[in-house]
């Protein structure tokens, strides 16, 4: 009975060894791809801050849409634009030295842009 259980044992502790998985998965950022632009509010202040109206109509209307692609390299274009980016959740995207706070939730990615008249819109895009 010796005889047989150190084989066994030998043959299981080899099985256990043998049967690493030798391809590591790597680990895809979850932003890296196309997003496009779903839903725009506005708040009534600079500071993104109270209630946020829902103007999507009114900005599809005056302004279009538009897609921004994220890299993996850590770089990204939107419409004729580009722009580098870092961060894993949130992640800060930077245009020309302007810095700007991606938030990622689910499948869609969040930002803030002061626009005219201290306006705060925000934006909200989707894969």
């Amino acid at each position: 009975m010796k005889k047989l259980i150190y084989p066994l044992l030998t043959l299981s502790i080899l099985f256990t060894i043998g049967c690493d998985d030798d391809k590591k998965e790597e680990s895809v950022d979850l932003i890296i791809g196309t997003w496009t632009l779903s839903a725009v509010c506005g708040f009534e202040d600079e500071n993104c801050s109270g209630i946020c109206t829902d103007v999507t109509a009114m900005w599809f209307e005056d302004e279009g849409s538009f897609s921004i692609t994220f890299s993996s390299d850590g770089t990204g274009t939107v419409n004729e634009g580009s722009f580098s980016w870092s961060g894993s959740g949130p992640y800060t995207l930077t245009v020309d030295g302007e810095s700007t706070t991606i938030n990622l939730s689910g499948d869609s990615i969040t930002y803030n842009f002061e626009y005219e008249d201290n306006v705060c819109i925000q934006f909200t895009l989707t894969k």
